[in-house]
């Protein structure tokens, strides 16, 4: 399996998955690890309109990508 994108968390700066060939694959897995933060901003947006959706997880190229030096 190749490694060209990987799950990084944004405030501990870790690689929390990788080994995703599709990029689709690796925003499933972000979404399921982002579904509390998510859940969270729901309830707040209600009240403050321009609150802007949390991603505490990205989506980056992985060790194998191409366009990684």
């Amino acid at each position: 399996m190749a490694d060209i994108y990987s799950v990084f968390n944004v405030h501990t700066r870790k690689v929390i998955a990788e080994g995703f060939d599709k990029k689709a694959d690796a925003k499933a897995k972000r979404d399921e690890l982002c579904k509390d933060s998510h859940d969270k901003w729901a309830k707040k947006v209600k009240e403050e309109k321009d609150l802007a959706k949390p991603f505490p997880y990205i989506v980056v190229k992985g060790s194998e990508h191409p366009r990684v030096l």
